[in-house]
């Protein structure tokens, strides 16, 4: 008899455990946010910059605890052979926040990137649009 209220508690632990794990997975994903960033580049520069990040950049990121969710090269629309576009995922506002502040005490951030576009005659970044994105309700991506 005893053995049968053990496996019942037991059991009802396990599903405790259970729900609040989901219950706190849905709320992690539901906090989930993007940033998009469409990078308009120096003239005849969104090469180097396709591959400065593809080489440097993402890494980087990841390192600082990003997602790097995608990376494009617009083909319609205004200006496309000077625009790159990219996305990345937080698991909240506050945390893209703290990445972005370390990935900026990050010494081959400030080497590679910063010095670089600091620099008139090697800049290969003219201007920048960033978005922070809350996926709706709808969304494939939460």
């Amino acid at each position: 008899m005893l053995k049968w209220r053990i496996l019942a508690i037991a059991g009802v632990m396990f599903g405790l455990l259970g729900s609040g794990w989901a219950v706190a997975e849905r709320q992690r994903a539901a906090s989930q946010v993007y940033e998009l960033r469409i990078y308009k580049t120096q003239p005849g520069k969104r090469e180097a910059l396709a591959d400065r990040f593809r080489d440097h950049t993402s890494g980087m990121f990841e390192r600082a605890g990003m997602t790097n969710v995608g990376y494009w090269n617009a083909v319609t629309g205004d200006d496309t052979e000077n625009t790159f576009i990219y996305l990345l995922a937080y698991p909240s506002r506050e945390a893209r926040d703290q990445m972005w502040s370390e990935l900026g005490t990050y010494e081959d951030f400030q080497e590679l990137i910063i010095a670089v576009e600091r620099d008139e005659e090697r800049r290969l970044v003219a201007s920048i649009d960033a978005r922070i994105l809350e996926p709706t309700s709808y969304s494939a991506l939460k």
